[in-house]
């Protein structure tokens, strides 16, 4: 078996102790393996590109690849990767399984991996808790008033000014994945009302920090019912602009809006027209759908929005995390088991 690393070791947080520990670990499962580290590596305004059909500018802005690159291709069974290259039905046609070190795996969705049935597992809950510990904070800072304050500070003003419970407010959660579901029970600990979309809402469904499931066709009417939505669902064709104008508008006066998913399900326009308005009270976002965002964007300017570049998550155990993912999978792929995190949506366009 042939086993390639194909994201650039660049991205690597493990210390050189742990990277040996993980490697022997790969090696005593599968003793057999030939394992090839091929870095590829694609920008962020490409990555945004594969995601979303046709493709032809994506094409276009693709790198070339390197001879080591198409060698270690060519034989590849298994690929621990972020982004690979089109084509890969003729570039690895041995290919069988990829694991992407990423939740998100809209930008493989053009690699020709459906072709030949290729399976692809992501990583979703590997950065579930930093970033439903980021979406946490935004709220504090948001509700708590913690930038007035440093403004009162800063101006010598001593005017008591108050913000308002966290406890007995009540919590949208757009997609209770596992980022989605990390966020319910930290808001459930604090004391808030929890509601959250789910794709399949089925009888008896239950969660003990949500106290109430929506099925996305009514996602409406949670949306009237929240203070603070939190948007985590998946970047698909039927999450493409999901929170548009109409979803803006049912949103309750001065809600508060944070999206840690993919820039793709908002419609940006009509979210700096919702707080243009003022109908939104403030928003937080760590994603756009152009990323970088261009300096001249508009969302750097709309009122009461703060931005983050996508750094929602932190590194310091990502790649433990995705490692012990990947080292259970490839255990259950040994075995014929089924394998952890399989996208059934991979291939939408």
């Amino acid at each position: 078996m042939k086993i390639v690393i194909a994201y650039p070791q660049a991205w690597e947080t493990r210390p050189p102790e742990d990277i040996a520990r993980y490697d022997a670990a790969l090696r005593a499962l599968v003793p057999d393996a030939v394992i090839v580290i091929a870095p590829y590596e694609e920008s962020e305004q490409l990555r945004v590109l594969r995601g979303r059909p046709p493709y032809d500018e994506a094409r276009r802005l693709a790198p070339q690849l390197t001879d080591a690159q198409r060698s270690a291709f060519a034989d590849a069974e298994v690929i621990l990767t972020l982004n690979l290259p089109f084509d890969m039905d003729r570039l690895a046609p041995k290919l069988r399984w990829v694991q992407s070190i990423g939740a998100g795996v809209a930008q493989l969705q053009s690699a020709g991996l459906e072709i030949n049935g290729v399976t692809l597992t992501n990583a979703a809950g590997t950065a579930s808790v930093p970033i439903a510990e980021f979406v946490l904070a935004r709220l504090l800072e948001q509700w708590k008033l913690l930038p007035r304050y440093a403004d009162m500070q800063r101006q010598r003003d001593w005017t008591p000014t108050y913000g308002r419970d966290l406890a007995g407010s009540t919590l949208g959660i757009v997609g209770h994945g596992a980022i989605g579901a990390a966020v319910a029970v930290r808001a459930k600990a604090l004391g808030m009302r929890v509601l959250a979309t789910k794709r399949t809402v089925t009888p008896g469904l239950k969660d003990a920090a949500v106290d109430r499931f929506f099925a996305f066709g009514d996602l409406t009417e949670l949306l009237a019912e929240a203070d603070a939505v939190v948007l985590a669902a998946p970047e698909s064709a039927e999450t493409l602009h999901l929170f548009d104008a109409r979803a803006f508008a049912a949103m309750k006066e001065g809600a508060f809006f944070v999206n840690v998913a993919r820039g793709s399900l908002v419609d940006e326009a009509a979210l700096i027209d919702a707080l243009s308005s003022g109908h939104l009270a403030a928003a937080a976002i760590d994603v756009a759908s152009i990323e970088p965002l261009p300096a001249d964007n508009p969302l750097w300017t709309a009122p009461d929005i703060r931005i983050s570049p996508h750094s929602a998550a932190t590194v310091a155990r990502y790649f433990h995390a995705v490692w012990d993912l990947f080292l259970d999978n490839m255990g259950r792929y040994r075995r014929s088991e089924p394998l952890r995190n399989i996208q059934s949506s991979a291939y939408v366009g």
